[in-house]
């Protein structure tokens, strides 16, 4: 537990899922607003483990096959293979983003754009600071590149169901929750996918394991 609460990308998700919560209950910004910097933290996430694979210097490939054949952990190996995700990753949001502009279209285009690239920019961040922690952390540990290929899907597989669900509800409606009582449905589908959120990123990152690396120092 000291581990995960150490970790200040823990509790920057944490912060940041709070923040489009009051968004959207003090009325900051839009519904679909909220959804596209989903869609947009989504992208971040693999851009940086792309990153990370192609920063590998000792890596396993353990398990990893292609077609059919057990292969080696060369170089050859490690560039293909991110290219590999940065492909498939980048298809699988290509039609996310199309099923997104129709629902967007239909629902009026209430995105407010400013909002959605002060969030990219404050995501892209975050993000820089933690691949440079995981691209020291690789260099100790070594790092099995199949795992790495498939484990930001974790994250991100729930994040669409929830983005899914998020422009298929009408956001009227009413849930009776105990003891909570009647709630705004789409504040339940915030509050858990940011519980979803954290619990991925405390599996993908395995931070119960090791303490986080701080690439700066200090707070960082």
């Amino acid at each position: 537990m000291k581990n995960i609460f150490s970790d200040r990308e823990f509790w920057f998700i944490a912060l940041f899922n709070l923040y489009l919560a009051a968004g959207y209950i003090y009325n900051w910004f839009s519904v679909d607003t909220i959804i596209w910097i989903y869609f947009f933290q989504s992208i971040i996430i693999g851009i940086g483990n792309t990153v990370r694979m192609a920063k590998l210097q000792s890596f396993s490939t353990k398990n990893l096959q292609v077609n059919g054949e057990s292969v080696e952990p060369t170089s050859k190996t490690k560039w293909t293979s991110a290219l590999f995700f940065m492909f498939h990753f980048g298809f699988f949001h290509f039609v996310y983003f199309i099923f997104l502009v129709v629902f967007s279209v239909g629902n009026g285009s209430k995105t407010d754009i400013k909002i959605v690239m002060l969030n990219i920019m404050i995501m892209a961040v975050n993000t820089i600071i933690a691949t440079w922690s995981n691209i020291i952390r690789d260099r100790d540990e070594k790092q099995n590149i199949g795992t790495l290929l498939f484990t930001p899907y974790l994250r991100v597989v729930p994040m669409h169901i929830f983005i899914i669900l998020g422009f298929t509800q009408k956001f009227d409606k009413v849930v009776s929750i105990p003891i909570i009582g009647n709630t705004d449905i789409f504040w339940v589908f915030l509050l858990l996918k940011t519980i979803s959120d954290l619990l991925m990123h405390i599996i993908t990152e395995k931070t119960w394991r090791v303490a986080r690396t701080k690439p700066i120092g200090g707070f960082i």
